[in-house]
């Protein structure tokens, strides 16, 4: 049931992550500089910010089924206020902050979502939670691949705006109908609990257990300080289609191609993640996700017009596995039913960098100075390889836990 909600998941998001076709998107309908960096800022830090609320009101070990219904029908009506906006606001002058509040709803409603689902996952697929992610992402990419190559060719005969709206249509269909197999999971043992009243006091008590856990945890350090340094690759990424069309006078009807490459190749990242970690840990495969973005910048350095192609299949590797990685690494290192609050505190270290990368690219950047950013990129993967080489001495291999509820 979780593979089937999976295919909705990824045909919305081959369309709406900052590394697709929404900053492009934003840039189009209102030619403003700021529109494509503040898409990528409200996907980072609503998602965020959703996961920091939605964890706050949760207990250890709680149930997570009704949240995630919840927040998986919110997300929906997000996709169709999105598609609503381009089709009846798109000549406003307002278009821009119509698209972004739309947007801002479907994103908030992603990251309050991710809580209450790390912790359904790991409490049904204790044993394989490992070959879940890395199939969840798998299955994901490829239901986008499926619809990036649709939204390729509507762009190609109608437009970009046009053709994304198309497809944005065929999501609101398949994110429809994956809805119901997400109901039909069943939860063991369900107990009713009190739900918590969300409260400035239950969001300082939420920060002292982060501050705890961070405290008490030299996994946690080590992890957290690499996403500090390491989040510059993420935050560049998806400047590589904007800087191809803009600076180097590429087609814009490349973006279908580079974005099929991209999620293929994440595909086949997030695939192979349970595989070496099996044997080495998934700390080998979060550096290997940081080497991936790498190479992704030093192709980019190099020739962009030459490795265009190959740029975008080392950035989509680069995705899958460390995605994957720290879906990973947050149940594994988090105590037993608490794994959606470490995804969180986890993510949030990444926050700044995330945030505020994307305007200093967008507002600085000019054809000769690119590289600099690139370079600053380099530096930031490498910081992350060596901070987990050398402070993170557990391989963080793959374990059995059962709730205590469940044992």
């Amino acid at each position: 049931m979780f593979i089937f909600d999976s295919i909705g998941f990824g045909s919305a998001f081959a369309l709406l992550i900052p590394l697709s076709y929404t900053p492009d998107i934003a840039f189009e309908i209102s030619k403003a500089w700021y529109a494509a960096p503040s898409v990528i800022i409200i996907f980072y830090f609503l998602n965020i910010l959703g996961q920091f609320i939605s964890s706050s009101n949760r207990g250890k070990e709680e149930d997570s089924k009704q949240d995630v219904i919840k927040w998986g029908i919110a997300e929906r009506v997000g996709f169709i206020l999105i598609y609503l906006s381009l089709k009846y606001f798109l000549d406003s002058e307002f278009i821009l902050p119509i698209f972004l509040l739309t947007y801002a709803v479907f994103v908030y409603s992603a990251g309050a979502i991710l809580p209450a689902y790390f912790d359904l996952v790991s409490r049904v697929l204790y044993k394989h939670r490992a070959i879940f992610f890395a199939a969840n992402l798998t299955t994901g990419s490829l239901a986008g691949f499926l619809v990036s190559r649709y939204v390729d060719i509507q762009i190609q005969n109608n437009g970009l705006i046009e053709g994304f709206s198309r497809g944005l249509l065929v999501v609101i269909i398949i994110t429809t109908l994956s809805l119901i197999p997400l109901l039909m999971i069943r939860e063991p043992k369900k107990i009713k609990n009190k739900k918590r009243k969300l409260t400035i006091r239950l969001i300082n008590k939420k920060l002292n257990n982060w501050y705890l856990i961070f405290k008490n945890s030299n996994d946690v350090k080590a992890i957290s300080t690499s996403n500090i340094v390491s989040a510059v690759p993420e935050s560049i990424t998806p400047f590589f289609t904007i800087w191809l069309i803009n600076f180097y006078s590429v087609n814009a009807d490349s973006i279908g191609i580079w974005i099929t490459l991209l999620l293929i190749s994440q595909s086949f990242g997030s695939f192979i993640v349970p595989i070496i970690a099996t044997k080495s840990g998934f700390k080998i495969t979060y550096m290997l996700g940081l080497f991936f973005h790498f190479i992704a910048s030093v192709l980019f350095i190099s020739d962009p017009l030459f490795f265009q192609y190959l740029i975008f299949i080392c950035a989509g590797l680069g995705s899958g596995t460390f995605v994957t990685s720290q879906s990973n690494i947050s149940v594994e290192i988090g105590s037993v039913g608490d794994a959606g609050n470490t995804n969180a505190l986890l993510t949030a270290f990444r926050l700044p960098g995330l945030i505020t990368g994307p305007f200093l690219f967008a507002y600085f950047v000019n054809i000769e100075n690119i590289n600099i950013f690139l370079s600053i990129s380099l530096i930031s993967s490498i910081a992350g390889i060596l901070i987990m080489q050398l402070r993170m001495k557990n391989k963080i291999l793959p374990q059995v836990r059962f709730w205590s509820k469940d044992s």
